[in-house]
């Protein structure tokens, strides 16, 4: 195995006192390497991003599920959010609490909505079909609505998940029918988010969408969260 390191591992000192070589011939190879110092100063860096009252950065489970890594990401003050059954209960080995924890889910079955209303204090849906199931299942309780701002973004089409082209998210012309499934099942909206693509190095779109959701949210009185979801990648290098 080559024994060359990269410059910029080098210069994070990623490895520590170790090489990728003595690594893999203590543990073996495949291995998967972590650096906890990195891991916990880029949760550092999200949590203090906003100097606002309220403010929290929230980790996408999707990420990485290591409940080793979960454990640290909770340390350092961080929320979660979890797309399935199984990403809740890797956030619960690692110690969040239910309140800790929001539900992001994407056209998903009524058991699944039953369970996330059960396991999580914080649960959005993505559709007015969802909106409705999820009203005949936790009739009076709280919600979120993932909105759609028609404004996407990502280095492919495929990973555009906002705009004219996308199934997620509820739009603004929906919003008369999203107020009257609301009111039918007395749910309380609590929330809107949104996510407009991934791997993007132009911020301008997530300006543009961000600036759309804050006024959007004033629309809707009451709402404690607004949520701009981005992903928060930690390091990792495979050996």
């Amino acid at each position: 195995m080559a024994l060359t390191r990269s410059d910029y591992s080098s210069g994070l000192n990623f490895f520590g006192n170790a090489t990728p070589a003595e690594l893999t011939a203590a543990y073996g190879s495949p291995l998967y390497v972590y650096n906890e110092n990195i891991l916990r100063q880029r949760c550092r860096e999200m949590r203090t991003l906003v100097d606002l009252p309220g403010f929290r950065a929230c980790y996408s489970t999707k990420a990485n599920g290591n409940p080793h890594l979960l454990r640290i990401i909770r340390e350092e003050g961080l929320i979660a959010d979890a797309m399935s059954p199984g990403e809740v209960a890797m956030l619960k080995r690692a110690g969040f609490p239910k309140e800790a924890i929001c539900y992001v889910c994407n056209n998903v079955s009524a058991d699944e909505l039953a369970f996330a209303a059960a396991e999580c204090d914080h649960v959005s849906v993505d559709s007015l079909s969802q909106l409705e199931t999820f009203g005949s299942i936790a009739q009076g309780g709280q919600v979120m609505v993932r909105v759609n701002p028609g404004i996407g973004a990502g280095h492919h089409d495929k990973v555009v998940t906002a705009g004219k082209k996308t199934k997620f998210g509820v739009s603004p012309r929906d919003f008369t029918a999203m107020r009257s499934i609301l009111a039918r099942y007395e749910l309380t909206l609590i929330g809107l988010n949104q996510h407009v693509g991934s791997l993007f190095m132009d911020a301008s779109a997530f300006l543009e969408a961000a600036s759309w959701l804050l006024e959007t949210a004033r629309d809707f009185p009451g709402i404690g969260i607004v949520d701009f979801r981005r992903r928060l990648r930690h390091p990792l290098q495979k050996v």
